[in-house]
């Protein structure tokens, strides 16, 4: 990674000067999709699963999950009964008309590193008139 950060100062003789950032970034956690994307027409269910594997370096437990809203989203978290830590969440929503459904969900974990993993997700129910056009 290298980053450069613009510094400005009150120095007469050196108003602003670049500071370069450089080192190693390690993963910590894989979250596959990273955020979710649904589409489908009213009277739909629409599913999907992400699923979130801790690198073994870096292991951690998923302490609880909150959504921001109380969207029509329903969720559920299920831990990996195989013996490396992982988890999925189910995310599954209906409508009975057209609209937008979005939603936060975050999940809070025991790492020092990522205390705190984010979800977006977002449903879209289309007219199947609207889709054909």
């Amino acid at each position: 990674m290298k980053k450069v950060i613009q510094v400005k100062t009150d120095d007469p003789g050196k108003k602003k000067f670049h500071l370069v950032v450089t080192g190693p970034v390690e993963k910590i956690v894989d979250i596959l999709p990273g955020s979710v994307f649904l589409k489908g027409v009213p009277g739909d269910t629409l599913e999907t699963v992400v699923n979130i594997i801790p690198v073994e370096k870096y292991s951690f437990s998923i302490l609880g999950m909150e959504q921001k809203g109380n969207t029509g989203i329903h969720l559920k978290l299920i831990e990996s009964k195989a013996g490396k830590k992982s988890w999925q969440v189910k995310i599954k929503c209906t409508s009975d008309k057209a609209q937008n459904l979005y939603d936060i969900v975050t999940l809070k974990t025991d790492s020092l590193y990522k205390p705190k993993l984010i979800i977006r997700v977002h449903a879209i129910f289309i007219e199947k008139k609207a889709l054909k056009s």
